[in-house]
């Protein structure tokens, strides 16, 4: 029994191999859970990071460790508790697959301040006392400043106790102690004589409805007082919407009774007076916009009393106009208020944008579109007439879309947004009441107008207004007629977007004209 019991306990213990193979694999999964689970396996840069105060946080991986660009990639960086405007000691979390690393970012203030004094030699009367600011023009530092005429105490005050002059030393220390020493010379008279000096005061040549401040570039400066622009006077008037020679006066004077006085001309002349009289030719909101208007005028000369034209810059809303009531036969620019007019019954609920509706022979139009061509025997969502509409100028899309509409009711639309009413018999249009339209389709929040906009942009004619502006930038609507040639639209310039809408009859060569004027309006707003 005892044989049988020995031998029993020595095949189940575990031989000496086995056990090293069973140490081999926990040191392998631990080793592997080392470079897996616990090590970081990217090389921080530095613990420890400084950066001056104010500056860009560093937020990029890169900026912190070491590594191949596509592990760089799976860093996420937190520097949310960094505040670079604030001194101190602030720690920056890089996390890399669930394991961290910290870095702390010291932000030190090390840079003096740059100091700009207002003028040199600083002349002052004996017995007026001199304030330190006042020698100072501009300060550049992260943070707060003291300004001091000593080095150790807030003395901001120099009181000249002699006749001469004399060399001080301005001192400008920052909240970390960082500091600038400024020399100035001061020279001490007895009494103040001079007056102040006025520049930018010369005469001045504008063009009627030129826009033009007085105080403009206007500066008074005096040799004890320094700058005292805020405290010019000014009488007289300049009216930019007549001809004539205006006079203005300015005068200051300084603190010592010294008064200074400038007398200007400003003439008003009208390079364009032979095409007032049959034009309503006028610059709108603050008169800024003579210059594209001038561009416009000197190019198309004569040929304003066979055109209208609205610009409105709509940002600021300054613009100009030219024969802005007149009313044309508005060809396909028509296509605009009754799509508009779609769309504002669709926001109201009173159809669908998938509602789809048959095609009926008196809807037949030649001329362009591309139903004509296509199977008119289906019938057509409201959303795709609406599109071949602007897109394709389809004649065929618009009669359908009007009819189901109604035509009155659509007209009705058309008069709300113009706030007149119009020949609904050639449906005219003007370039004012172009502008309407184009001012509700920009200002709406409607989704269905912001789409039709984008749809503008599509549009398959592009020989007018976009021709020479760079690609994309403008919703617009053709239309032509016979001798009749519009073009209305939206440029989306950056962040200065702005109408123009122009209407012809009876010009010659209309579509080069009208893309020339684009133009002049482009580069010379």
């Amino acid at each position: 029994m005892n044989v049988y019991h020995r031998r029993h306990k020595r095949r189940n213990a575990l031989s000496p191999f086995v056990l090293f193979l069973i140490l081999v694999v926990l040191a392998t999964a631990g080793i592997l859970a080392y470079f897996r689970f616990i090590r970081f396996p990217l090389k921080v840069l530095a613990k420890t990071q400084t950066i001056e105060l104010g500056s860009n946080i560093p937020a990029a991986a890169s900026d912190y460790l070491d590594g191949k660009a596509a592990e760089l990639a799976k860093v996420d960086v937190d520097i949310s508790d960094v505040d670079s405007a604030k001194t101190g000691d602030y720690q920056v979390e890089l996390e890399y697959e669930g394991r961290r690393r910290t870095v702390t970012l010291i932000i030190a203030d090390t840079v003096a301040p740059q100091v700009t004094l207002r003028r040199q030699p600083v002349i002052t009367v004996l017995g007026k006392a001199l304030a330190v600011d006042s020698l100072v023009e501009d300060i550049k530092d992260a943070s707060d400043v003291t300004t001091s005429f000593a080095p150790d105490k807030p003395e901001t005050t120099y009181q000249p106790s002699e006749l001469g002059s004399f060399d001080v030393s301005v001192y400008v220390i920052d909240a970390s102690g960082n500091q600038t020493v400024v020399p100035v010379q001061v020279k001490v008279v007895e009494a103040d004589q001079n007056p102040p000096q006025f520049a930018g005061v010369d005469a001045a040549l504008l063009d009627v409805g030129q826009s033009f401040d007085p105080l403009d570039g206007v500066t008074a400066v005096d040799e004890i007082d320094g700058d005292l622009t805020p405290d010019v006077q000014l009488e007289g008037e300049v009216d930019t919407s007549r001809t004539g020679a205006f006079t203005l006066t300015y005068s200051v004077a300084d603190s010592s009774g010294n008064e200074a006085r400038m007398v200007r001309t400003v003439t008003v002349s009208d390079p364009f007076a032979h095409l007032r009289g049959a034009n309503v030719i006028t610059t709108t909101g603050s008169g800024a916009a003579s210059k594209p208007l001038h561009a416009v005028l000197e190019y198309l000369d004569l040929d304003v009393r066979f055109m209208g034209i609205v610009y409105q810059d709509l940002t600021t809303g300054d613009g100009f106009v030219i024969n802005p009531d007149n009313q044309y036969r508005s060809a396909s620019t028509a296509k605009v208020f009754v799509n508009m007019a779609l769309y504002d019954a669709i926001d109201r609920g009173v159809y669908s944008l998938d509602q789809k509706i048959q095609y009926e022979s008196s809807d037949f139009e030649s001329g362009t579109g591309i139903l004509q061509g296509m199977d008119l025997k289906i019938p057509y969502a409201l959303s795709t007439l609406a599109d071949y509409a602007v897109i394709y100028s389809d004649n065929i899309a618009f009669n359908m879309i009007r009819r189901f509409v109604g035509r009155q009711e659509t007209f009705d639309y058309y008069e709300s947004i113009i706030g007149h009413p119009t020949n609904r018999t050639n449906t005219s249009m003007g370039a004012a009441d172009a502008a309407a339209l184009m001012n509700e389709l920009y200002t709406s929040d409607s989704a269905n107008f912001q789409h039709m906009l984008d749809v503008m942009r599509q549009t398959q004619f592009n020989d007018m207004l976009p021709r020479f502006l760079p690609q994309g930038i403008v919703a617009h609507k053709v239309g032509f007629y016979n001798t009749v040639y519009h073009d209305i639209g939206i440029v989306f310039d950056g962040d200065k977007p702005y109408i123009l809408t122009v209407f012809s009859e009876g010009l010659t060569y209309p579509s080069d004209k009208i893309a020339t004027v684009s133009k002049l309006v482009y580069e010379n707003r």
